[in-house]
C-alpha cells in the first residue's frame, strides 16, 4: 500500500508541464508557511502573499474563480496581518504563542457578515462565470476570507475554520484534476489543520483581554 502511493507520488514529479512545476514551487513554500504559522512568526505572512502570487495563476487556469480571487485579495490581508502581528503585539514580545476564543457578540457578528459574503461570491460566480461548483466554491472563499481576518487576531478557532476550507477544498480540486495539489497539499493542511489547534493550545498563553 505504502509503495503504491510512494510510487504515484513520485511520478507526479516525470514529465511535469509547466502547471506541474508552479504546483511544485507552491507547495514547497505552503510547508514553509506552515511552520511558521505553527510558531505564529510573521515571516509566515510574506510567505503567504508569495504562495497567493502563484495559486492565483494556477486557479484562474483551472477556473477556480473564487479561490483565484481570494488568492488576489489575501495579497492585501498579508499585509495587514504582517503589521498587526511585527507592531501590534510588542507588548507580548516575551510570549512565542499568544491566542484567544471568539467573544460571543463577534461570533455572532462574523457568522453574519460569512453569510453575506458567500451569497454575493456565489452570485458573481453563478451568474458571471463558468465555474462548475459555484456553491462550494463560494464557500471555501468565504471561509478563506474570514479565517485570515480570525488569524490575523490570533483567535485560536481559525484552526477550525482551516479545517473545513482543506476538507472541501480536497473534494474541488479532485474534481478539478488538481491532483498534486490534493494529495501533496491540502491532505497534508488538513491533519495540519488540527496539529496547529493543539499546537496552541499546549504551547501558547490563552490571552483573556483583547488582542
Amino acid at each position: 500500500m505504502l509503495s503504491d502511493i510512494w510510487s504515484y507520488i513520485a511520478g507526479q514529479f516525470t514529465g511535469m508541464d509547466f502547471w506541474d512545476t508552479i504546483q511544485t514551487v507552491g507547495l514547497i513554500l505552503s510547508f514553509i508557511y506552515l511552520w511558521l504559522e505553527f510558531h505564529q512568526k510573521p515571516l509566515m505572512w510574506i510567505i503567504s502573499a508569495m504562495c497567493s502570487m502563484i495559486y492565483a495563476s494556477v486557479y484562474f487556469h483551472s477556473k477556480i474563480y473564487a479561490d483565484m480571487g481570494f488568492s488576489c485579495f489575501n495579497i492585501c490581508m498579508c499585509v495587514y496581518g504582517f503589521i498587526k502581528w511585527l507592531h501590534g503585539d510588542r507588548k507580548r514580545a516575551s510570549q512565542d504563542i499568544v491566542y484567544r476564543h471568539f467573544r460571543a457578540k463577534e461570533f455572532l457578528a462574523v457568522t453574519g457578515v460569512s453569510a453575506l459574503i458567500w451569497g454575493a461570491i456565489f452570485s458573481i460566480l453563478r451568474f458571471l462565470t463558468d465555474s462548475p461548483v459555484p456553491a462550494l466554491d463560494a464557500l471555501t472563499t468565504m471561509l478563506n476570507i474570514i479565517g485570515t481576518w480570525v488569524l490575523a487576531q490570533k483567535i485560536i478557532e481559525v484552526w477550525g475554520i482551516w479545517f473545513l476550507v482543506n476538507a472541501i477544498s480536497i473534494y474541488i480540486y479532485c474534481r478539478r484534476g488538481l491532483h498534486l495539489t490534493t494529495i501533496l497539499l491540502y491532505s497534508f493542511y488538513l491533519g495540519a489543520s488540527v496539529y496547529g489547534y493543539f499546537k496552541w493550545r499546549r504551547k501558547g498563553t490563552l490571552i483573556l483581554e483583547n488582542c
